[in-house]
């Protein structure tokens, strides 16, 4: 018996909400740089600084870690039949991912702070 959130339709649409979000992430930054042009770093640290940016980009980072983790974890599940095995290449990535994600917003508070 597995987890019902694990498989199937949920993973399924958080997959496609969060791609969603990360394509209309990748364009806002597009034609922020390409309008704006904040490409000194203190252009960009003022940039990021703003409420909505420094939403907007922690918002972004979750989606592409929450896509990450679902996509890697069900080729995991696919590929690594061992259980012992398929639970230490899990743990490791969600320890990446967690470590990852914890970087990011210490970086992105490092600069809506300052």
């Amino acid at each position: 018996m597995s987890s019902p959130g694990l498989q199937g339709l949920r993973p399924w649409m958080i997959q496609r909400i969060s791609a969603a979000f990360i394509a209309l992430y990748v364009i806002y930054l597009f034609s922020v740089l390409l309008l704006a042009s904040p490409l000194h770093a203190d252009k960009w640290a003022q940039w990021v600084a703003q409420p909505w940016n420094t939403t907007g980009m922690a918002l972004f980072m979750l989606a592409i870690l929450w896509h990450a983790w679902i996509g890697v974890r069900d080729i995991i599940l696919d590929y690594v039949p061992n259980v012992v095995a398929r639970l230490l290449v899990l743990t490791v990535l969600a320890g990446i991912i967690i470590g990852s994600g914890l970087w990011g917003l210490k970086a992105l508070l490092m600069v809506a702070i300052k």
